[in-house]
């Protein structure tokens, strides 16, 4: 290396995120911590009051699969996911609504006892609210893919719409639990 030499690497194009000498999100494979931070980021410390409704909590939606804080550790595994992410704490959870496609339940990862068990570990939660999307629901254009945001985006007003209740949601994933125990 010579005097005066420029030692930075160079700039290139991320695609969506404009130039960067770095490595992107995707290149890093931070899968997890994304989401995890965004719930923590939204969430308040108990007692602090929240100024609005808009903003004070995450909304998760998944498309293919269980979102990742709400997985079973077989469930992880068969993803092919480490675990490494560790899991947010029930402080956490509090400030995030879960949202699942039907097509989470078509799409079989692992063995029928591992989705079993995932849908029953759904159907049982109590701490975070977990609704599904049927199929029934069609296709709405703002939910092309999976995503975290906080209340008060368009596409928060769109699930709440069209997902099943609570309730029927816990019956669905059942329902769907004992389907896959007796494949």
């Amino acid at each position: 290396m010579t005097a005066g030499e420029d030692i930075r690497p160079p700039l290139r194009l991320v695609p969506g995120l404009g130039w960067s000498s770095g490595p992107s999100t995707v290149d890093r494979n931070r899968r997890g911590p994304d989401l995890i931070d965004l719930i923590r980021l939204v969430g308040r410390r108990p007692g602090e009051p929240a100024d609005n409704s808009i903003g004070s909590e995450v909304v998760v939606f998944e498309t293919l699969c269980v979102p990742e804080p709400l997985r079973t550790p077989a469930y992880t595994l068969a993803l092919g996911d480490d675990g490494a992410h560790g899991s947010p704490g029930v402080a956490a959870l509090q400030h995030a609504r879960f949202f699942v496609h039907e097509a989470a339940l078509h799409a079989c990862v692992g063995d029928g006892s591992v989705m079993a068990d995932q849908l029953d570990v759904l159907a049982d939660r109590r701490d975070v609210p977990v609704r599904l999307v049927p199929f029934a629901a069609g296709h709405v254009g703002v939910l092309r893919s999976s995503f975290a945001v906080p209340t008060g985006r368009r596409q928060v007003e769109v699930l709440d719409r069209i997902a099943l209740d609570v309730p029927s949601s816990r019956a669905e994933f059942r329902r769907w639990a004992a389907d896959y125990r007796h494949r």
